[in-house]
């Protein structure tokens, strides 16, 4: 009952954006005015929450921008970090611990470790913490290889930090790479991004969805993730060195995981760590040739799960001084919880009046808005950037993706709904993420 009333709430906000939008195509295109009740003046009120929601759009473009531009010069990066030191690498012959918290993941678990025993770095650990299992991922995880090495952990408390602890307590590498259940690395993984941990802390892989096709939700999702994952981390290394750490994909290095107090069970552990490692003076960076092939949820009540987590997560982290007062952009995007709470704010505003014109003839009040040619100019804008990146990640393939644009754009509604459902959020344990939906997909 509960996802239903969450889907409900989605289904409305969707009916109130395609209402809005297509009240503003019908004034354009009959070049009709718009009558406004001006005694109700709500200009002063909705220009805060209109400048913010353009900022953050002009950096959103930044980002996908600097992408388009730095892109060349963050794969050079890593390219010269494996020419310089991929002899320095071998002849150390260093240990490379893989931890992967499992919960209840019989599913998928099995293929995540056959596939690890694939890398071409073969001096490694693989340590499955079987985390509050009620199902058989300790035997499915149990493969026969001297590097595997399954632990049935109980503990009265759930959460992926309490699981990641105990494996690191385990492990015996210099190095810490941390893999969700459902992962499935690019054979060269660890040969590829150990060079970069001669000069950095730790080093984030490039995510590629593994099951693209398997439904709708997966398509518009693998589409969010080429859109801001890859453009986000790129653009943060070129020009500041702070990548952040997705949650999985990523090799750290031990004594510097374990010199800022290693994981804490927080609900967005991946992004608290990159913080404390931003603010430690350590630095993170993408590698794009790294890749991590990793499942999307396939339908809207999975997602709508997850998402809040993250939400609350991020949520709950306004609480803290997380990023470096030189950190600008880390800064903006650690407040994004209260931009997404003010643009919802202004988009319920907005389509009250748009259904009470449509019902009564008129608006019932003034608001401060941009002109519908300036909208569709800047609509046009954004689907071009977003159009070429997909393409240059994908080449004639980024194309047919591009298709999607337009839905996608709608269907990122869902952020609303994920951080108002977010406030009903309380731990890990029931916001578990559902894996092994890949079996239609041809992604890999």
């Amino acid at each position: 009952m509960k996802d239903k009333r969450w889907k409900f709430m989605y289904s409305v906000l969707l009916v109130i954006w395609i209402t809005v939008i297509l009240n503003t195509i019908y004034y354009w295109y009959t070049g009709n005015e718009i009558l406004i009740d001006t005694d109700v003046n709500l200009y002063y009120v909705t220009l805060p929450p209109l400048i913010i929601i353009i900022i953050y759009t002009a950096l959103t473009l930044f980002i996908l921008i600097t992408y388009l531009a730095m892109d060349k010069k963050v794969k050079t990066i890593q390219e010269k970090a494996y020419e310089n030191f991929k002899e320095a690498i071998i002849k150390k012959n260093l240990l490379c611990s893989i931890i992967i918290a499992a919960h209840n993941e019989d599913t998928v678990i099995k293929k995540t470790v056959t596939e690890l025993l694939k890398q071409t770095y073969h001096n490694m650990e693989i340590i499955i913490v079987c985390h509050n299992c009620s199902d058989n991922t300790f035997a499915e995880a149990s493969v026969k290889d001297p590097r595997v090495k399954p632990l049935d952990y109980k503990t009265k408390d759930s959460g992926k930090g309490i699981a990641l602890n105990f494996g690191v307590s385990k492990s015996h590498g210099e190095y810490i790479l941390v893999l969700d259940a459902d992962g499935i690395l690019s054979p060269d993984f660890i040969e590829k991004g150990l060079p970069l941990l001669e000069k950095y802390a730790a080093v984030q892989g490039r995510y590629v969805p593994s099951n693209r096709n398997y439904s709708f939700v997966t398509r518009l999702l693998s589409i969010e993730g080429d859109l801001w994952s890859t453009p986000y981390m790129t653009a943060r290394t070129a020009l500041d060195q702070r990548g952040g750490l997705g949650g999985t994909g990523y090799i750290l290095r031990k004594d510097i995981l374990l010199e800022v107090g290693g994981f804490t069970n927080h609900l967005v552990d991946d992004y608290e760590l990159t913080s404390r490692l931003l603010r430690k003076g350590h630095r993170i960076v993408f590698g794009p040739q790294c890749i991590n092939y990793d499942e999307k949820p396939p339908t809207i009540e999975i997602l709508l799960k997850q998402r809040a987590r993250w939400a609350k997560g991020f949520i709950d982290l306004l609480k803290n001084r997380v990023c470096e007062p030189t950190d600008i952009l880390g800064i903006i995007f650690w407040a994004s919880p209260i931009v997404i709470f003010t643009a919802l704010g202004l988009f319920v505003t907005i389509g009250f009046g748009m259904i009470f014109n449509l019902v009564f003839g008129y608006f019932p009040f003034n608001y401060a808005t941009i002109t519908i040619n300036q909208w569709l100019l800047l609509t046009a804008f954004i689907w071009i950037i977003q159009t070429t990146v997909l393409a240059k990640e994908y080449g004639w393939t980024g194309f047919k993706y591009a298709i999607f644009i337009p839905i996608y754009n709608s269907f990122v509604l869902y952020v609303f709904v994920v951080f108002v459902r977010a406030w009903t959020i309380k731990s890990w344990g029931a916001t578990k993420t559902t894996h092994g939906f890949t079996t239609k997909s041809n992604s890999i």
